[in-house]
């Protein structure tokens, strides 16, 4: 049995660290900031002492020490009280003025530059949203190896994605020198989700035209059903937030606190589309991954998930489908010289069927040679969920721990990534067995995967969301305490 906690302690950690690298950052402004460092080029090779600086009103700060680099004097000026003022610097033959404000916090900032140590701000979260990728990755390639597809190595993923990006951002902007100071790196934070969004925009387009024209396809062969219409209202939804994004981009708002927010609303509403779509990307990452997987061998069961049958009772070509798929595995592990294994077809009988999907598939292996004693049937459940739960006691019924036994499943490709949650649930380790179908069931089923995925961890992803805007409000936050 996968100890899976250990990905999820993991994730809990990073969680944590995360928290703690943002509470540092705050702190830092709230320490740090009450100094501020002015390295004061224009008086190179001139003598300057505490005594040739003057600040009104004296009330505000005070010039602690004068130090030099090389030849450069850098005056380092410590914040008293809250106010707006100017420096005036004397010196032998020469002199400047410069505005001078102490913000709430005591943060001290002159000529609207920053204050001093800011730089480890930048740093701290290009650090932050480096370690989170690597932590999502590291549990991505762990899961990878267990063959543990499923919810949990989708959420890891999109993370992984979501972070990975935030984090070459920032640290191109810290490496290049594109931020000069504390609110120039702000702003810039403001404005990464924004960019994200709009850099993303040409290639999404494309994709909801292709998944659009693949749901058309799919209501043709398969009927007007509201499952089958989820790239339809995908693409119109994503249409409506971007012109919903730039109508808010382009706001006229008059005075700097309302430019400010408008800024902020702006840059929250942006970041919570970048992350869907990297929601989106993770779970289609991993659906393609889980379809396209190959079961190791052997195999003790073989479940086969049922799905509607023809009028006359017999399966339908996709469930038929499923039969083979499993049906070719067992032949490959017999001829490979391992013990045949045993078929579970897994179905109960719908209101408008001759017979339970189960005995269905049974007749079917039978027609096709396989053994009757390698056959048993779970013909209660009414969905994938029972599917495997109620497998889960016909196997122990047989006399195997369903928990300890070497179980495969098989389904059609684009279903096999959310039965892969559903054998977890229902405490089975097993790995999918992929049966082919047509290409416009694909598009559809990647959304369906996005969906289960914000249907099976609201809570989760809503926190991750939350911790993405807090870094944001931390940057408006920092710009309206500087402006």
């Amino acid at each position: 049995m996968v100890d899976i906690t250990v990905a999820r302690k993991r994730f809990a950690l990073l969680a944590v660290t995360v928290v703690a690298c943002l509470l540092a950052c705050v702190l830092h402004i709230r320490t740090a900031g009450h100094t501020y460092r002015y390295r004061m080029d224009g008086f190179a090779g001139t003598t300057l002492t505490k005594e040739s600086f003057q600040i009104d009103p004296p009330t505000m700060a005070h010039v602690a020490s004068v130090s030099y680099e090389g030849d450069v004097p850098v005056a380092e000026i410590v914040a008293d009280e809250v106010a707006d003022g100017v420096c005036l610097v004397n010196a032998e033959d020469s002199g400047m003025m410069f505005t001078v404000s102490v913000k709430p916090g005591k943060v001290i900032v002159a000529d609207q530059i920053s204050f001093s140590g800011w730089e480890y701000v930048g740093w701290s979260l290009a650090i932050c949203f480096s370690v989170a990728f690597l932590v999502c990755a590291w549990n991505v390639v762990w899961l990878l190896r267990r063959s543990w597809y499923g919810h949990e190595m989708a959420a890891n993923a999109s993370a992984a994605l979501f972070c990975g990006v935030q984090a070459v951002i920032f640290l191109q902007i810290m490496t290049s020198g594109q931020a000069h100071d504390f609110m120039d790196l702000s702003y810039r934070i403001l404005l990464i989700a924004d960019r994200f969004v709009w850099l993303l925009l040409a290639p999404m387009a494309v994709a909801a035209v292709l998944v659009s024209l693949s749901n058309l396809a799919l209501v043709r062969h398969e009927g007007l059903r509201p499952t089958n219409l989820l790239g339809i209202v995908a693409s119109i939804a994503w249409a409506v937030a971007c012109l919903a994004l730039r109508f808010a981009s382009g706001l006229d708002f008059e005075g700097y606190y309302a430019l400010v927010m408008s800024l902020l609303l702006n840059s929250f509403f942006a970041a919570a589309i970048s992350f869907g779509i990297c929601v989106l990307a993770g779970a289609s990452l991993c659906s393609w991954l889980a379809a396209h997987h190959v079961p190791s061998k052997p195999r003790d069961f073989i479940l086969i998930l049922g799905c509607a049958l023809r009028p006359d009772g017999s399966p339908t070509p996709l469930l038929a489908g499923r039969v083979d798929a499993a049906r070719r595995f067992a032949d490959a592990q017999v001829a490979a010289g391992e013990a045949a294994p045993v078929f579970v077809p897994s179905g109960g009988k719908g209101a408008d069927e001759r017979w339970a999907e189960a005995e269905s598939m049974r007749r079917y292996l039978v027609e096709q040679g396989v053994d009757e004693a390698r056959i048993i049937k779970e013909d209660a459940s009414t969905n994938t969920r029972e599917n495997f739960a109620l497998s889960a006691r016909v196997i122990e019924a047989s006399g195997v721990d369903p928990s300890e036994a070497r179980i495969a499943f098989s389904t059609t490709n684009y279903h096999v990534f959310r039965s892969y949650t559903y054998a977890h649930d229902a405490g089975i380790v097993a790995e999918g067995i992929a049966a082919p179908t047509k290409l416009y069931f694909w598009p559809n089923a990647f959304l369906r995967e996005f969906v289960g995925l914000l249907a099976a961890r609201p809570k989760s992803l809503a926190l991750a969301l939350l911790a993405v805007e807090l870094v944001y409000g931390l940057a408006e936050y920092a710009i309206i305490s500087m402006g």
